[in-house]
């Protein structure tokens, strides 16, 4: 009779499997801990608002103030709920629309080409690093030349418009709407107007709607340029603190350059004005040519980048909006918000308004409702991460408020939509729910909605804040 053959467990099975089991519950318990650490992880971070971005994340191109590539930002306060509140039904809508991407005005353009100037009276130094380059900074040894045009709308500009048209189409079937399509009289404005009414209306566009040309003359008084009729008004508004900016980041980021390449180019000096135009040259080259297609957007750190950031916002709210000399801004801004209002409570005619304009469009309405205002904003600095006007947030290129009258049962409600994001109306003064909206009435009836309505142009409140 043969001996019975043993089975021979494997090593971590023996011992009444007193290891495995082990093994198995400390297993169990890593995944257990690790899953309570996650949860932990987001319901912290729903907490904390998205204020400040490490490197690894960051994204450059929705730091560049008004002259940022379109793109949706977080709603205003990051804290609202996306969308319309429930059991409401959009029925009218206001719109109004900035240019898309557009080439640098000549004075930008002047900035620039002196860069490119410098680069390549200097060939002979640049195409012949005596060092490794940084990677960033290798194009410059095949020189560097600007092919910028000046303000005429780009090929992402027209992408961006048509883009939105078709949005708009798709997202709100039930409004649409065969009507006339205003636009101020700047190429840019009334191409991207064309744009949008291609992707809206389709390839019959002309035929389905009018595109109405407002003049952008001292004459012709408009709520989409209300600052060409106030003489008071100026374009330098904003320069002086502009200016003190300048000074107080450029040196420092120009001095970091120079050292980074200072083993490759001993001789080169690049100065804060040649900064400056690199910055310029990073935001142009991409409105013209798209994310990504210029070089000089990768040799700057994300700090240099959030300053040059705030230089944009400094200059945008210094002529168009809470840096405008006296009651100035309220009163250029109020004419849209009363051209908003007035639509919006009209039951008869069209449900939508379609108006092009340009980012300081924007920028007055905002102002004249007391949105996206900040205690201070100091002109040297220090820079605050949370401040509340952000011009790429609220006026990159193409953006748009969409002004909804929302039906809501037996109640009616205002809700602001800015580059797809719902903006809070609640420091207009009006009690807002968490999606932002407001009841018509509290709405009509704060202050600054009521100064608007009860304005109009040539009447004492706007002779006090526009005659020289």
């Amino acid at each position: 009779m043969g001996t019975e053959k043993q089975e021979v467990q494997p090593r971590w099975q023996r011992g009444g499997n007193r290891r495995w089991h082990l093994a198995l519950v400390l297993s169990l318990m890593v995944m257990l801990l690790f899953q309570c650490w996650d949860l932990s992880s987001k319901a912290i971070s729903s907490l904390v608002p998205p204020t400040t971005e490490n490197h690894h994340n960051f994204d450059l191109y929705k730091h560049l103030g008004h002259l940022s590539p379109f793109f949706v930002p977080p709603n205003t306060p990051w804290s609202l709920q996306s969308g319309t509140p429930p059991s409401c039904t959009v029925t009218k809508a206001f719109l109004i629309h900035r240019h898309g991407s557009r080439h640098p005005h000549q004075e930008e353009l002047d900035i620039i080409q002196d860069l490119s100037y410098y680069i390549n009276n200097n060939s002979a130094l640049f195409s012949n690093p005596q060092a490794q380059l940084p990677d960033a900074w290798y194009f410059l040894t095949e020189g560097w030349n600007s092919s910028l045009g000046t303000d005429d709308l780009t090929a992402p500009g027209r992408q961006q418009l048509f883009d939105h048209g078709v949005a708009l189409r798709l997202e709100y079937p039930d409004l649409y709407t065969e009507t006339d399509v205003l636009a101020g009289d700047e190429d840019r404005v009334v191409e991207s107007a064309r744009w949008f009414m291609d992707g809206y209306y389709g390839r019959d566009s002309n035929s389905t709607a009018t595109l109405k040309i407002l003049g952008e003359d001292d004459d012709t008084v408009s709520w989409i340029t209300p600052h060409q009729t106030c003489p008071k008004w100026n374009s330098s508004f904003g320069d002086e603190s502009v200016s003190k900016w300048l000074d107080a980041y450029l040196p420092p980021i120009a001095r970091r350059v120079n050292a980074v390449l200072a083993d490759a180019y001993p001789d080169a000096n690049f100065t804060a004005a040649h900064v400056h135009a690199m910055l310029f040259a990073c935001a142009y080259g991409t409105s013209a040519y798209g994310v990504g297609s210029s070089p000089w957007c990768e040799v700057f750190l994300p700090e240099e980048i959030m300053k040059n950031e705030y230089e944009y916002d400094l200059r945008m709210r210094g002529f168009s909006g809470y840096g405008l000399p006296g009651n100035m801004g309220p009163v250029l801004g109020g004419l849209l918000v009363s051209n908003v209002t007035d639509f919006l409570q009209r039951d008869e005619g069209p449900k939508l308004s379609f108006g092009f304009g340009h980012d300081k469009t924007i920028s007055l309405g905002i102002t004249a409702l007391g949105l996206a205002s900040d205690k201070s904003y100091p002109s040297a600095g220090p820079v605050d991460p949370d401040r509340a006007w952000r011009a790429a947030k609220q006026t990159p290129f193409a953006a748009y408020m969409f002004w909804q009258r929302l039906e809501c049962g037996k109640e009616k409600r205002v809700q602001l939509i800015v580059n797809g994001a719902n903006f809070d109306l609640g420091p207009t003064g009006c009690k807002s729910d968490e999606y932002g909206s407001c009841t018509s009435k509290d709405f009509l009836n704060t202050a600054s909605v009521q100064a608007a309505r009860n304005s109009i142009y040539g009447d004492d409140r706007w002779e006090s804040a526009c005659q020289t």
